[in-house]
Order: structure tokens, then C-alpha cells, then sequence
């Protein structure tokens, strides 16, 4: 068995400054600082500002000259956009794993969708949040193509963020499990119609969900 590599500081500061962008620590427009983030994690600042400029690379950061790092935020035509390149992307990947393995994809979307169902019904939203992640990472895991996959990849961080944001918002994991369980039985039918129906519905709800989001957020800082 081959031994695993341990992680570099880069990685190391990488993973610490992504997880907490992602998982709301850091919230939208925050501004993070190199000095503060290196003493936390005990290393220098080179290995920090190495993450941040990677963060930035794949949209979670915005680096300013003189002003430093600050984590993105996200206009209403930002998401429009999102929601546009989700849609695009998530639809051509499933057609493709339908084709290749349809058992697989289905026999892993209900098996993500029961741990949904049990981490909901504890109220583990973190948890529910990161299955959600890893039910949209199976289309892509299934459809066997490494450009799609990469594609996807470069922004899903700022889409799991996203996720979070919107789980502030009453009934929304109640409405976001519905929709899974949905697209999950279309799947173990193989009906790619119906599919791509449920999924076109699911993302627009982002759409709609994010200037409500927004504006409980703005109204609790009040």
C-alpha cells in the first residue's frame, strides 16, 4: 500500500482557508488577514499568501493590491450565472452517466440520499450540506469524463458556499431534500426527461432562494 504524502503548509493553509469560506466561518465579503490567518495556523505567510492566491483562482477570493484578501461575494447576475453554468454542466454529465453505468449512478444517489435523510432528521445541517456536495460530485464521478469533472471542480467551492448561504433560509432543506429524492427516483428509472426537468427546477430555486438569503442576512446585522 502506498504510503500517503504528508500535506505541505500551502496545502495545509489551502484547506483551513477554503473549509471556512465554504462552511460560513468566513462569510461573504470578510476581509482575511495574512498576519492573523499565519498566526493561527503557526506557519509564516508565504504558505498563506500562496492559499489565498489559489483561493483566488478559483473564485473564493478577491485579492486587491494595498488592500489585501477579502472573501468573494456574489451579485444577483453572479448567480444568475451559477446557476446557468450548473445547469449546462450537471445536464451534459448526467446523459453521459446514464449511458455509462445508470445502476451504479442510481445505487449511489439513494445511498447518499438515506444519509441525507438521517442527518436531517437530526438536524446536522453541516453534515446535510456536505451530502449535497457529494450527491452533485456523483454525476460527474459517474460520467467518467476528467474535463467536466474539472470544470466543475474549479468552482465548487464557491458553489458548496453558496449551498450554505442558502440553507439560512426557512424550509430550505426541507425543499432541497424533496428535490433529491426527486432527481434520485428519475435516476433509478433512467428517465433522463424527467431528470433534467427536476434538476432545471432544483438550480432555478437557487436563483430565487439568493435575494431572500441575502436579505435575511442584511436584516439580522441590523
Amino acid at each position: 500500500m502506498a504510503l500517503e504524502r504528508p500535506k505541505s503548509l500551502r496545502e495545509l493553509a489551502l484547506e483551513y482557508l477554503r473549509n471556512r469560506i465554504v462552511d460560513g466561518t468566513f462569510q461573504m465579503g470578510q476581509v482575511l488577514s495574512e498576519r492573523k490567518i499565519s498566526e493561527e495556523l503557526g506557519v509564516s505567510k508565504s504558505p498563506v499568501r500562496e492559499a489565498l492566491a489559489q483561493l483566488r483562482d478559483e473564485g473564493l477570493v478577491h485579492i486587491e493590491p494595498q488592500k489585501g484578501a477579502r472573501v468573494f461575494t456574489l451579485s444577483e447576475e453572479e448567480v444568475i450565472q451559477i446557476c446557468d453554468f450548473r445547469h449546462v454542466i450537471e445536464s451534459a454529465s448526467f446523459e453521459l452517466a446514464l449511458q455509462r453505468d445508470p445502476t451504479r449512478l442510481a445505487k449511489d444517489m439513494d445511498r447518499v440520499v438515506q444519509k441525507m435523510a438521517a442527518k436531517k432528521a437530526v438536524n446536522d445541517e453541516d453534515a446535510y450540506i456536505a451530502l449535497d456536495n457529494e450527491f452533485h460530485q456523483l454525476i460527474f464521478e459517474h460520467a467518467g469524463n476528467d474535463y467536466l469533472t474539472a470544470s466543475y471542480t474549479r468552482y465548487v467551492g464557491k458553489i458548496a458556499a453558496l449551498r450554505k448561504l442558502l440553507s439560512q433560509l426557512p424550509k430550505h432543506t426541507d425543499l432541497s431534500f424533496d428535490e433529491h429524492k426527486a432527481i434520485a427516483a428519475a435516476v433509478r428509472k433512467a428517465d433522463l426527461m424527467e431528470i433534467k426537468a427536476l434538476l432545471a427546477e432544483h438550480i432555478d430555486r437557487t436563483r430565487k432562494a439568493y435575494n431572500k438569503a441575502t436579505s435575511l442576512l442584511q436584516a439580522s446585522d441590523q
